[in-house]
C-alpha cells in the first residue's frame, strides 16, 4: 500500500490547525463548557415559576381592566400592544449590549452587520412579528368577551395548531401518545364550552353583556396565529444561521413595532381625539410590562429549554386563573363541566410533552 506525501506550506497553516486532532485537554475543556452551559435545576424552576406568574397576572389583569370600566373610558388595546412591542425592543437592545460586554465598538459592528445591513433577514422575521402582533390584539378581544378561565383553557388549542404547523413546516411526525393528547385536549375544550350553557339568571346576564361568539372566534384565531408564529420563529432560530439570538429578537420586535403601529390606525379616530394614553392606569401599565416581559420569556425558553417547561407553566397557570377568577370577579360560573374540561386540558398538555421526540 502506498501513501502519498502531503506538503503543507506556510499558506496552509490554518488548514493544518484544523486537521490536527484535539488533545485530551481540549476535549475535557469542551465537555466542561458544555456541562456548564446546561441550565441548572434552579434555573428551570425559576423559569417555570416566572412564566406561570406572568401568564396568570397578564390574563387576570387584562380581564380586570376590560371589565371594570365603562366603554367610553376604555383604553385602546392597540396602543397597549404598541407600547409592549417598543418595550421588548428596548430590552432586547439592552440585553445584546450586555452580551457584547458593554463594548460599544463590538455592539455597533454586530448591529451594522446583522441588523442594519441585513434587510433580507429582517424581512424574514417580519412574518412572525405580524402574527404575534395580531395575536396580542386578539387577546384583548377574547378576554373582553369571555371569562378569564374559559379564555385560558380554550387557548390551549394552540397545541393542536402548533402540531399541525410543525408537520407542515418542519416535517415532524408525532407518536400515538401525542395524538391521544391532542384528542384529549379537544374533548377538554368541548367540556369547557358546555359549561357556558345558560344555567342561571346570573349566567344569562353575563352572556348578554359579553359576546361569546366574538370572543370564541378571537381565541380560535389566536390559536392559529400563535401556532404559526411559534413554529416559524423556531425554524428561524434553528436554521443554522450565524445571526445572534438577540439580533433575531431585534429583527422580530422591530417589525412588531411597525405592524402594531399599523394596527393603531384602525383606532386612529379615538386615539387622535382622546389621546394615545387615554384610560391608562397603573393596571394598564402593568399589562404593558407583563406583555413585554412575557414575550421575552418565550424567546428564552425556546433558546435554553423546550416546550415541556413552557407547557408546565401553562398548565399551572390555567388552574391559578380559574381559582383566582372565582375570588376576584363576580358572577363567574364554574361548574362540573368546567372542572372536568380543565383537568382534561392539563392532562393533555402534560401528556403531549411527556414524549421526547
Amino acid at each position: 500500500m502506498k501513501f502519498q506525501n502531503v506538503h503543507i506550506t506556510h499558506n496552509d497553516e490554518m488548514d493544518k490547525e484544523k486537521l490536527l486532532p484535539m488533545n485530551s485537554d481540549d476535549l475535557k475543556e469542551d465537555a466542561e463548557n458544555a456541562l456548564s452551559s446546561r441550565p441548572s435545576f434552579a434555573f428551570k424552576c425559576y423559569v417555570i415559576a416566572s412564566m406561570t406568574f406572568i401568564w396568570t397576572a397578564y390574563t387576570l389583569t387584562i380581564k380586570y381592566t376590560r371589565s371594570s370600566v365603562e366603554p367610553e373610558m376604555m383604553y385602546s388595546s392597540t396602543s397597549v400592544v404598541l407600547c409592549a412591542e417598543v418595550l421588548k425592543l428596548l430590552i432586547t437592545f439592552g440585553m445584546f449590549y450586555k452580551e457584547c460586554k458593554f463594548d460599544s465598538r463590538q455592539f455597533s459592528e454586530q448591529i451594522n452587520k446583522y441588523y442594519i445591513n441585513a434587510p433580507t433577514e429582517l424581512a424574514k422575521m417580519s412574518v412572525p412579528s405580524i402574527a404575534y402582533a395580531l395575536q396580542n390584539n386578539l387577546d384583548f378581544v377574547g378576554l373582553s368577551n369571555l371569562d378569564a378561565g374559559v379564555y385560558q383553557v380554550t387557548t390551549q388549542l394552540k397545541v393542536v395548531s402548533t402540531a399541525l404547523f410543525m408537520m407542515l413546516f418542519l416535517g415532524r411526525k408525532f407518536s400515538a401518545r401525542r395524538w391521544m393528547a391532542i384528542c384529549l385536549l379537544m374533548f377538554g375544550v368541548a367540556f369547557v364550552q358546555m359549561n357556558n350553557t345558560p344555567a342561571s339568571e346570573v349566567n344569562t346576564k353575563r352572556e348578554s353583556a359579553e359576546n361569546y361568539i366574538v370572543g370564541l372566534s378571537a381565541v380560535l384565531a389566536t390559536c392559529v396565529t400563535a401556532g404559526f408564529a411559534g413554529v416559524y420563529f423556531e425554524k428561524m432560530l434553528k436554521d443554522g444561521g450565524s445571526t445572534p439570538f438577540w439580533i433575531r429578537n431585534m429583527q422580530m420586535y422591530s417589525c412588531g413595532v411597525i405592524s402594531a403601529s399599523i394596527a393603531c390606525l384602525t383606532d386612529f379616530t379615538r386615539i387622535s381625539e382622546k389621546g394615545f394614553f387615554f384610560g391608562y392606569t397603573d393596571k394598564v401599565y402593568a399589562v404593558v410590562i407583563l406583555l413585554g416581559v412575557g414575550g421575552l420569556y418565550i424567546s428564552l425558553v425556546m433558546r435554553y429549554l423546550d416546550n415541556l417547561y413552557k407547557s408546565m407553566a401553562s398548565a399551572v397557570s390555567i388552574i391559578l386563573v380559574v381559582v383566582l377568577s372565582m375570588l376576584i370577579f363576580p358572577d363567574v360560573f364554574v361548574g362540573m363541566y368546567f372542572v372536568l374540561g380543565t383537568i382534561c386540558v392539563v392532562l393533555a398538555v402534560l401528556l403531549y410533552n411527556s414524549v421526547n421526540e
